[in-house]
Protein backbone atom coordinates (compact mmCIF):
# COMPACT_ATOMS: atom_id res chain seq x y z
CA UNK A 1 0.00 0.00 0.00
CA UNK A 2 2.90 2.28 0.92
CA UNK A 3 4.70 1.93 -1.90
CA UNK A 4 2.21 1.37 -4.62
CA UNK A 5 -0.74 3.75 -3.56
CA UNK A 6 -1.57 7.24 -2.56
CA UNK A 7 -1.79 8.99 -0.40
CA UNK A 8 1.12 7.60 1.30
CA UNK A 9 3.79 7.65 -1.76
CA UNK A 10 2.80 11.35 -1.74
CA UNK A 11 3.32 11.72 2.15
CA UNK A 12 6.81 9.86 1.75
CA UNK A 13 7.72 11.48 -1.55
CA UNK A 14 10.13 13.88 0.30
CA UNK A 15 11.91 11.30 2.69
CA UNK A 16 11.93 8.56 -0.58
CA UNK A 17 12.21 10.75 -3.64
CA UNK A 18 12.22 7.16 -5.53
CA UNK A 19 9.37 5.37 -3.84
CA UNK A 20 8.94 3.07 -1.52
CA UNK A 21 10.36 -0.09 -2.07
CA UNK A 22 7.25 -3.07 -2.87
CA UNK A 23 7.53 -6.88 -2.98
CA UNK A 24 4.73 -7.60 -5.99
CA UNK A 25 2.76 -5.28 -8.05
CA UNK A 26 0.63 -8.14 -8.68
CA UNK A 27 -0.50 -9.46 -5.27
CA UNK A 28 -1.71 -5.90 -4.18
CA UNK A 29 -5.67 -7.55 -4.69
CA UNK A 30 -5.60 -9.11 -0.79
CA UNK A 31 -4.78 -5.35 0.90
CA UNK A 32 -6.76 -4.18 -1.88
CA UNK A 33 -9.75 -6.37 -1.80
CA UNK A 34 -9.78 -10.00 0.46
CA UNK A 35 -8.30 -8.11 3.70
CA UNK A 36 -10.39 -5.22 4.02
CA UNK A 37 -13.51 -7.23 3.34
CA UNK A 38 -12.86 -9.89 5.12
CA UNK A 39 -11.66 -7.44 8.05
CA UNK A 40 -15.07 -5.58 7.72
CA UNK A 41 -17.09 -8.76 7.66
CA UNK A 42 -15.42 -9.93 10.85
CA UNK A 43 -15.79 -6.79 12.72
CA UNK A 44 -19.75 -6.52 12.06
CA UNK A 45 -20.07 -9.86 12.71
CA UNK A 46 -18.59 -9.47 16.24
CA UNK A 47 -20.76 -6.66 16.68
CA UNK A 48 -23.28 -8.95 16.55
CA UNK A 49 -24.35 -7.85 13.09
CA UNK A 50 -25.27 -9.85 9.96
CA UNK A 51 -22.59 -7.80 7.39
CA UNK A 52 -24.57 -6.88 4.33
CA UNK A 53 -23.33 -3.59 3.76
CA UNK A 54 -19.93 -1.78 2.79
CA UNK A 55 -20.07 1.91 3.16
CA UNK A 56 -16.53 2.66 2.23
CA UNK A 57 -16.22 1.25 -1.85
CA UNK A 58 -18.24 3.76 -4.23
CA UNK A 59 -21.41 5.31 -2.25
CA UNK A 60 -21.76 1.74 -1.07
CA UNK A 61 -21.50 -1.87 -1.95
CA UNK A 62 -23.09 -5.00 -1.08
CA UNK A 63 -20.94 -7.47 1.38
CA UNK A 64 -22.25 -10.31 1.90
CA UNK A 65 -23.35 -11.40 -1.56
CA UNK A 66 -19.37 -10.61 -2.23
CA UNK A 67 -18.44 -13.69 -1.60
CA UNK A 68 -14.82 -12.95 -1.87
CA UNK A 69 -15.40 -11.47 1.80
CA UNK A 70 -16.01 -15.21 3.12
CA UNK A 71 -18.74 -13.90 5.53
CA UNK A 72 -19.34 -17.93 6.08
CA UNK A 73 -16.83 -19.64 5.99
CA UNK A 74 -16.06 -21.69 8.70
CA UNK A 75 -12.01 -21.18 9.59
CA UNK A 76 -13.22 -17.44 10.38
CA UNK A 77 -13.05 -19.00 13.84
CA UNK A 78 -9.47 -17.72 13.99
CA UNK A 79 -10.49 -14.36 13.67
CA UNK A 80 -12.49 -14.55 16.78
CA UNK A 81 -9.82 -16.35 18.92
CA UNK A 82 -6.53 -14.34 17.55
CA UNK A 83 -5.93 -10.85 16.77
CA UNK A 84 -6.97 -10.05 12.62
CA UNK A 85 -3.18 -9.73 11.50
CA UNK A 86 -2.26 -13.13 13.48
CA UNK A 87 -5.63 -15.11 12.20
CA UNK A 88 -4.73 -13.75 8.81
CA UNK A 89 -1.84 -15.30 8.27
CA UNK A 90 -2.26 -18.65 10.09
CA UNK A 91 -5.40 -18.57 7.19
CA UNK A 92 -2.83 -18.49 4.53
CA UNK A 93 -0.35 -21.12 6.09
CA UNK A 94 -3.23 -23.58 6.37
CA UNK A 95 -4.03 -23.28 2.73
CA UNK A 96 -0.64 -25.63 2.02
CA UNK A 97 -0.35 -27.50 4.94
CA UNK A 98 -3.98 -28.95 4.77
CA UNK A 99 -3.76 -28.97 0.74
CA UNK A 100 -1.21 -31.48 1.62
CA UNK A 101 -2.58 -33.43 4.11
CA UNK A 102 -6.20 -33.36 2.21
CA UNK A 103 -4.65 -34.95 -0.27
CA UNK A 104 -2.24 -37.42 1.21
CA UNK A 105 -5.49 -39.21 2.92
CA UNK A 106 -7.40 -39.49 -0.57
CA UNK A 107 -3.84 -40.68 -2.40
CA UNK A 108 -3.74 -42.99 0.78
CA UNK A 109 -7.33 -44.63 0.08
CA UNK A 110 -6.57 -45.74 -3.31
CA UNK A 111 -3.66 -47.78 -1.72
CA UNK A 112 -0.56 -46.34 -3.18
CA UNK A 113 2.90 -46.21 -1.12
CA UNK A 114 3.16 -43.57 1.08
CA UNK A 115 5.90 -42.53 0.18
CA UNK A 116 4.50 -41.70 -3.22
CA UNK A 117 1.43 -40.04 -1.19
CA UNK A 118 3.80 -37.83 1.01
CA UNK A 119 5.20 -36.78 -2.70
CA UNK A 120 1.79 -36.02 -4.44
CA UNK A 121 1.06 -33.97 -1.18
CA UNK A 122 3.83 -31.95 -1.21
CA UNK A 123 3.69 -31.48 -5.08
CA UNK A 124 -0.13 -30.15 -4.76
CA UNK A 125 0.64 -27.94 -1.61
CA UNK A 126 3.45 -26.16 -3.30
CA UNK A 127 2.30 -26.03 -7.09
CA UNK A 128 2.62 -23.28 -9.24
CA UNK A 129 -0.97 -21.99 -8.38
CA UNK A 130 -1.50 -22.47 -4.82
CA UNK A 131 2.11 -20.69 -4.30
CA UNK A 132 1.04 -17.79 -7.13
CA UNK A 133 -2.05 -17.48 -5.17
CA UNK A 134 -1.39 -18.12 -2.06
CA UNK A 135 -1.84 -14.78 -0.05
CA UNK A 136 -5.04 -14.55 -1.45
CA UNK A 137 -6.45 -16.81 1.35
CA UNK A 138 -9.12 -17.79 -0.95
CA UNK A 139 -8.91 -19.31 -4.00
CA UNK A 140 -6.28 -22.32 -2.01
CA UNK A 141 -8.55 -22.55 0.41
CA UNK A 142 -11.38 -23.42 -1.94
CA UNK A 143 -9.25 -26.08 -3.66
CA UNK A 144 -8.23 -27.77 -0.71
CA UNK A 145 -11.35 -29.68 0.04
CA UNK A 146 -11.31 -30.91 -3.44
CA UNK A 147 -9.54 -34.48 -2.05
CA UNK A 148 -11.67 -34.69 1.06
CA UNK A 149 -14.77 -34.56 -1.33
CA UNK A 150 -13.36 -37.00 -3.35
CA UNK A 151 -12.26 -39.27 -0.33
CA UNK A 152 -15.92 -38.86 0.74
CA UNK A 153 -17.48 -40.00 -2.39
CA UNK A 154 -15.49 -43.15 -2.47
CA UNK A 155 -15.74 -43.89 1.02
CA UNK A 156 -19.46 -43.79 0.48
CA UNK A 157 -19.78 -45.97 -2.17
CA UNK A 158 -17.31 -48.19 -0.69
CA UNK A 159 -19.75 -48.69 2.85
CA UNK A 160 -20.84 -52.53 3.34
CA UNK A 161 -21.37 -55.10 5.87
CA UNK A 162 -24.20 -55.52 8.23
CA UNK A 163 -24.85 -52.03 8.95
CA UNK A 164 -23.28 -49.82 6.73
CA UNK A 165 -25.64 -46.98 7.91
CA UNK A 166 -22.94 -45.44 10.07
CA UNK A 167 -20.09 -45.11 7.38
CA UNK A 168 -22.97 -43.70 5.31
CA UNK A 169 -23.58 -40.65 8.02
CA UNK A 170 -20.06 -40.26 8.70
CA UNK A 171 -18.62 -39.69 4.92
CA UNK A 172 -22.10 -37.85 4.21
CA UNK A 173 -21.79 -35.48 6.95
CA UNK A 174 -17.82 -34.88 5.63
CA UNK A 175 -19.37 -34.92 2.01
CA UNK A 176 -21.67 -31.66 2.90
CA UNK A 177 -19.55 -30.24 5.20
CA UNK A 178 -16.43 -29.95 2.74
CA UNK A 179 -18.71 -28.99 -0.14
CA UNK A 180 -20.12 -26.03 1.90
CA UNK A 181 -17.12 -25.21 3.41
CA UNK A 182 -15.21 -24.52 -0.48
CA UNK A 183 -18.40 -22.78 -1.38
CA UNK A 184 -18.01 -20.43 1.52
CA UNK A 185 -13.88 -20.02 0.83
CA UNK A 186 -14.79 -17.26 -1.11
CA UNK A 187 -13.64 -17.68 -4.73
CA UNK A 188 -17.03 -18.18 -6.97
CA UNK A 189 -14.78 -19.49 -10.26
CA UNK A 190 -12.42 -22.52 -7.97
CA UNK A 191 -15.68 -23.16 -6.51
CA UNK A 192 -17.20 -23.98 -9.70
CA UNK A 193 -14.09 -26.04 -11.08
CA UNK A 194 -14.39 -27.89 -7.30
CA UNK A 195 -18.16 -28.70 -8.28
CA UNK A 196 -18.03 -29.66 -11.79
CA UNK A 197 -14.93 -32.37 -10.63
CA UNK A 198 -17.06 -33.22 -7.71
CA UNK A 199 -19.96 -33.95 -10.33
CA UNK A 200 -18.12 -35.90 -12.53
CA UNK A 201 -16.26 -37.77 -10.35
CA UNK A 202 -19.29 -38.60 -8.92
CA UNK A 203 -21.13 -40.13 -12.14
CA UNK A 204 -17.65 -41.96 -13.15
CA UNK A 205 -17.43 -43.71 -9.66
CA UNK A 206 -21.20 -44.48 -10.17
CA UNK A 207 -20.40 -46.12 -13.76
CA UNK A 208 -17.88 -48.16 -12.20
CA UNK A 209 -19.23 -49.60 -9.19
CA UNK A 210 -21.94 -50.60 -10.89
CA UNK A 211 -20.01 -52.60 -13.52
CA UNK A 212 -17.66 -53.94 -10.55
CA UNK A 213 -20.29 -54.50 -7.83
CA UNK A 214 -23.15 -57.52 -8.72
CA UNK A 215 -25.78 -55.95 -6.20
CA UNK A 216 -26.65 -52.26 -8.13
CA UNK A 217 -29.55 -51.52 -6.15
CA UNK A 218 -27.01 -51.05 -3.31
CA UNK A 219 -24.86 -48.84 -5.71
CA UNK A 220 -27.62 -47.14 -6.87
CA UNK A 221 -29.46 -46.29 -3.12
CA UNK A 222 -25.74 -44.58 -2.16
CA UNK A 223 -25.80 -42.98 -5.44
CA UNK A 224 -29.48 -41.12 -4.16
CA UNK A 225 -27.86 -40.57 -0.77
CA UNK A 226 -25.01 -38.30 -2.51
CA UNK A 227 -27.30 -36.23 -4.63
CA UNK A 228 -29.69 -36.01 -1.54
CA UNK A 229 -26.01 -34.16 0.25
CA UNK A 230 -25.59 -32.19 -3.06
CA UNK A 231 -29.31 -30.92 -2.68
CA UNK A 232 -28.91 -30.02 1.31
CA UNK A 233 -25.30 -28.53 0.37
CA UNK A 234 -27.73 -26.06 -2.26
CA UNK A 235 -29.94 -25.46 0.13
CA UNK A 236 -27.65 -24.71 3.39
CA UNK A 237 -25.22 -22.74 0.34
CA UNK A 238 -28.24 -19.94 -0.80
CA UNK A 239 -27.35 -18.02 1.91
CA UNK A 240 -24.20 -16.76 -0.07
CA UNK A 241 -25.23 -17.92 -3.78
CA UNK A 242 -29.03 -16.48 -3.75
CA UNK A 243 -27.36 -12.54 -3.03
CA UNK A 244 -24.50 -13.54 -5.41
CA UNK A 245 -26.20 -13.98 -8.56
CA UNK A 246 -28.42 -10.52 -7.81
CA UNK A 247 -24.98 -9.07 -7.23
CA UNK A 248 -23.65 -10.79 -10.51
CA UNK A 249 -26.56 -9.51 -12.83
CA UNK A 250 -26.29 -6.08 -11.97
CA UNK A 251 -21.99 -5.65 -11.89
CA UNK A 252 -20.48 -4.01 -14.72
CA UNK A 253 -17.35 -6.38 -14.53
CA UNK A 254 -19.44 -9.10 -16.69
CA UNK A 255 -20.01 -6.94 -19.43
CA UNK A 256 -16.38 -5.58 -19.57
CA UNK A 257 -14.97 -8.69 -20.15
CA UNK A 258 -12.99 -8.93 -23.42
CA UNK A 259 -11.85 -12.61 -24.25
CA UNK A 260 -10.26 -11.14 -27.15
CA UNK A 261 -7.40 -9.79 -24.99
CA UNK A 262 -4.03 -11.02 -25.15
CA UNK A 263 -3.60 -13.62 -22.06
CA UNK A 264 -7.53 -14.71 -22.25
CA UNK A 265 -6.35 -17.97 -22.89
CA UNK A 266 -3.24 -20.06 -22.36
CA UNK A 267 -0.53 -18.62 -24.73
CA UNK A 268 0.97 -21.88 -25.99
CA UNK A 269 4.57 -20.31 -25.89
CA UNK A 270 4.21 -20.19 -21.70
CA UNK A 271 4.07 -23.99 -21.57
CA UNK A 272 7.67 -23.92 -20.60
CA UNK A 273 6.62 -22.91 -17.14
CA UNK A 274 5.81 -26.43 -17.18
CA UNK A 275 9.55 -26.76 -16.78
CA UNK A 276 11.16 -23.69 -16.34
CA UNK A 277 8.52 -21.28 -14.39
CA UNK A 278 10.94 -17.99 -14.23
CA UNK A 279 11.58 -18.21 -17.86
CA UNK A 280 10.02 -14.72 -18.35
CA UNK A 281 11.15 -13.61 -15.64
CA UNK A 282 9.45 -12.81 -12.57
CA UNK A 283 7.38 -10.13 -11.25
CA UNK A 284 9.08 -9.91 -7.91
CA UNK A 285 12.03 -9.01 -9.71
CA UNK A 286 9.84 -6.31 -12.40
CA UNK A 287 11.51 -8.15 -15.41
CA UNK A 288 8.81 -10.19 -16.12
CA UNK A 289 8.59 -10.06 -20.27
CA UNK A 290 5.28 -12.66 -21.08
CA UNK A 291 1.95 -12.18 -21.22
CA UNK A 292 -0.36 -10.28 -18.80
CA UNK A 293 -0.23 -11.96 -16.24
CA UNK A 294 2.62 -14.34 -14.59
CA UNK A 295 0.19 -15.44 -11.64
CA UNK A 296 -2.19 -16.91 -13.98
CA UNK A 297 0.26 -19.04 -16.34
CA UNK A 298 2.21 -21.04 -13.48
CA UNK A 299 1.68 -24.36 -13.64
CA UNK A 300 5.24 -25.69 -12.73
CA UNK A 301 5.11 -28.79 -10.19
CA UNK A 302 8.93 -28.96 -10.36
CA UNK A 303 10.89 -30.90 -12.33
CA UNK A 304 11.32 -34.14 -10.85
CA UNK A 305 7.73 -34.38 -10.17
CA UNK A 306 6.26 -33.87 -13.86
CA UNK A 307 8.94 -36.58 -14.78
CA UNK A 308 7.43 -38.54 -12.39
CA UNK A 309 3.71 -37.63 -13.63
CA UNK A 310 4.40 -38.53 -17.20
CA UNK A 311 5.57 -41.84 -15.64
CA UNK A 312 2.33 -41.81 -14.34
CA UNK A 313 0.71 -40.98 -17.34
CA UNK A 314 2.22 -43.65 -19.53
CA UNK A 315 1.80 -47.14 -16.27
CA UNK A 316 -0.74 -49.11 -16.93
CA UNK A 317 -0.71 -50.37 -13.24
CA UNK A 318 -3.13 -47.79 -12.07
CA UNK A 319 -6.91 -48.15 -12.18
CA UNK A 320 -7.91 -44.64 -11.02
CA UNK A 321 -5.95 -42.65 -13.72
CA UNK A 322 -8.49 -42.59 -16.24
CA UNK A 323 -10.70 -40.16 -14.38
CA UNK A 324 -7.29 -37.80 -14.35
CA UNK A 325 -6.72 -38.61 -17.19
CA UNK A 326 -9.96 -36.73 -18.19
CA UNK A 327 -9.58 -34.11 -16.17
CA UNK A 328 -5.89 -33.57 -17.69
CA UNK A 329 -7.83 -33.76 -21.26
CA UNK A 330 -10.74 -31.08 -20.80
CA UNK A 331 -8.61 -28.62 -18.72
CA UNK A 332 -5.73 -28.53 -21.81
CA UNK A 333 -9.06 -27.91 -24.42
CA UNK A 334 -10.49 -25.37 -22.35
CA UNK A 335 -7.66 -23.69 -21.21
CA UNK A 336 -6.37 -22.68 -24.80
CA UNK A 337 -7.56 -20.90 -27.93
CA UNK A 338 -9.45 -22.92 -29.84
CA UNK A 339 -13.15 -23.77 -31.42
CA UNK A 340 -14.55 -25.23 -28.63
CA UNK A 341 -12.82 -23.44 -25.49
CA UNK A 342 -14.47 -19.88 -27.98
CA UNK A 343 -17.82 -21.54 -28.07
CA UNK A 344 -18.47 -20.47 -24.75
CA UNK A 345 -17.79 -16.93 -25.07
CA UNK A 346 -18.87 -16.23 -28.95
CA UNK A 347 -22.10 -17.33 -27.21
CA UNK A 348 -21.72 -15.81 -24.20
CA UNK A 349 -23.04 -18.50 -21.68
CA UNK A 350 -24.18 -16.79 -18.31
CA UNK A 351 -21.66 -16.66 -16.06
CA UNK A 352 -19.29 -19.35 -17.18
CA UNK A 353 -18.06 -16.84 -20.40
CA UNK A 354 -17.07 -14.39 -17.73
CA UNK A 355 -14.59 -16.59 -15.91
CA UNK A 356 -10.80 -16.49 -17.39
CA UNK A 357 -9.95 -19.99 -18.81
CA UNK A 358 -6.56 -19.91 -17.42
CA UNK A 359 -8.01 -20.45 -13.90
CA UNK A 360 -8.29 -24.04 -14.78
CA UNK A 361 -3.89 -24.33 -13.46
CA UNK A 362 -5.58 -24.99 -10.51
CA UNK A 363 -7.24 -28.32 -12.15
CA UNK A 364 -4.28 -29.43 -14.26
CA UNK A 365 -1.70 -29.06 -11.37
CA UNK A 366 -4.16 -31.00 -9.29
CA UNK A 367 -4.47 -33.98 -11.76
CA UNK A 368 -0.45 -33.80 -12.44
CA UNK A 369 0.09 -33.53 -8.60
CA UNK A 370 -2.22 -37.16 -8.58
CA UNK A 371 -0.21 -38.47 -11.33
CA UNK A 372 3.07 -37.19 -9.59
CA UNK A 373 2.19 -40.08 -7.13
CA UNK A 374 1.10 -42.32 -9.27
CA UNK A 375 4.59 -42.77 -11.35
CA UNK A 376 6.27 -42.38 -7.90
CA UNK A 377 4.25 -45.48 -7.19
CA UNK A 378 4.82 -47.17 -10.13
CA UNK A 379 8.87 -47.05 -9.50
CA UNK A 380 9.36 -47.77 -6.34
CA UNK A 381 7.20 -51.07 -7.06
CA UNK A 382 10.15 -51.45 -9.61
CA UNK A 383 7.83 -50.80 -12.96
CA UNK A 384 11.25 -48.54 -14.68
CA UNK A 385 9.78 -48.33 -18.24
CA UNK A 386 9.74 -45.57 -20.03
CA UNK A 387 11.69 -43.77 -17.18
CA UNK A 388 14.45 -42.93 -19.06
CA UNK A 389 12.44 -41.89 -22.35
CA UNK A 390 10.94 -39.65 -20.30
CA UNK A 391 13.87 -37.96 -19.09
CA UNK A 392 15.17 -37.37 -22.22
CA UNK A 393 11.81 -35.92 -23.46
CA UNK A 394 12.11 -33.18 -20.75
CA UNK A 395 15.77 -32.93 -21.31
CA UNK A 396 15.28 -32.05 -24.63
CA UNK A 397 12.70 -29.73 -23.98
CA UNK A 398 14.90 -27.83 -21.55
CA UNK A 399 17.53 -27.60 -24.43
Amino acid sequence: LVGLYDPWRDLYSKTNPRGVPFKNFLITDPVRQQIPWRKLAIDQLKQGRLPKWNPYSFSGTPLLANIQAAVFYPFNVLFFIFDFATAWTILVILEPLLAGIFLYLYLRHLRLDPWACLLGSIVWAFSGFNVSWLTWGTMGHVILWLPVILLAIDKIFAAQGIRPEKQLWKWGIVFIFALVAQFFAGHIQISLYVIFVTVFYLAWRLRRNLIQQKQPNVVIKKFYCLTAGLVIVLLVTSVQWLPLIKLVWESSRIEEVSWLKNGWFLPLSHLIQFIVPDFFGNPTTLNYWGEWNYGEFIGYIGVIPLIFALLGLLTKENKEKSFWIWSLLVSFIFIFANPISRFIFIFRIPLISALQPTRLMVIIDFSLAVFSAFGFNSLIKGTKRNIWGIIAVVFLAFL
